[in-house]
């Protein structure tokens, strides 16, 4: 399964999630072009921090979106 790691993740993490069996990209997509990005890219999963925002939009044009993890605190970034 591939996860989008957009705001960057490190090295230990990437590992780890690897390990599992996971493919993870950390190519940043832009916010403008975010659901055609996960749509092309045949992700499942995205890791987010701050800078990212992942909106309803975004999971009604995803269908395969899955998981949606956020790294830090607060959830402002994602509806």
């Amino acid at each position: 399964m591939k996860i989008l790691a957009n705001d960057g993740i490190s090295a230990a993490g990437k590992s780890k999630l690897e390990a599992y069996g996971f493919e993870v990209s950390t190519d940043t997509i832009p916010q403008e072009n975010l659901s055609n990005g996960i749509n092309e890219g045949g992700f499942v999963g995205i890791l987010v921090r701050s800078a990212t925002k992942v909106r309803s939009e975004h999971m009604d044009a995803c269908p395969n979106l899955k998981l949606i993890g956020r790294g830090g605190v607060g959830m402002d970034n994602i509806d």
